[in-house]
């Protein structure tokens, strides 16, 4: 059984560990780095599977103190975003409907907290098709693409606007 749980301090060194084990698919975080994203998010859940912690999503408002180049590429295009900044599933639970849990839930959240669309990245550059087909199943819609890390990384945008 999954079950979503609001993120608490005791769940940090969860967090940074299931980072960890996913990049590069999400960005390296270190201890400081993930506290200041935790301070300024307006989303953060961890998905439990039988108990055991087994991903996390954490998303970010518009307005925030945030050196990310795509935070930025949004921030500049957008408002009344949440930016998914990132998700991570422990691979044992991969396949799990972790990500489909916690996607269902954020598209809850944003709603009824009044935002307008839903962004976030993925990498085609080292590619990430699984992701790519992850999004477009629950209806996210290329808005854009650019390269970052002097070029040997290039990340493609999606959107998804919030029912009402």
């Amino acid at each position: 059984m999954i079950v979503l749980k609001d993120y608490k301090d005791d769940l940090f060194d969860f967090i940074l560990s299931s980072n960890s084990l996913n990049e590069p698919q999400v960005g390296f975080l270190d201890r400081e780095k993930l506290q200041s994203l935790l301070n300024q998010s307006n989303y953060c859940k961890v998905a439990f599977y039988n108990d055991e912690p087994a991903g996390f999503l954490l998303c970010l408002p518009q307005d925030i103190d945030y050196g990310s180049l795509n935070y930025k590429w949004v921030s500049e295009r957008y408002s009344n975003f949440m930016y998914i900044d990132r998700i991570s599933v422990i691979e044992k639970f991969q396949n799990a409907k972790i990500g489909t849990a916690l996607y269902t839930d954020l598209a809850y959240f944003s709603t009824e907290n009044g935002y307008d669309i839903i962004l976030c990245e993925v990498n085609i550059m080292p590619p990430n098709p699984g992701s790519i087909r992850f999004h477009k199943k629950f209806d996210f819609v290329e808005c854009g693409s650019q390269f970052t890390e002097g070029r040997t990384k290039e990340v493609q945008f999606f959107y998804k606007e919030c029912n009402r």
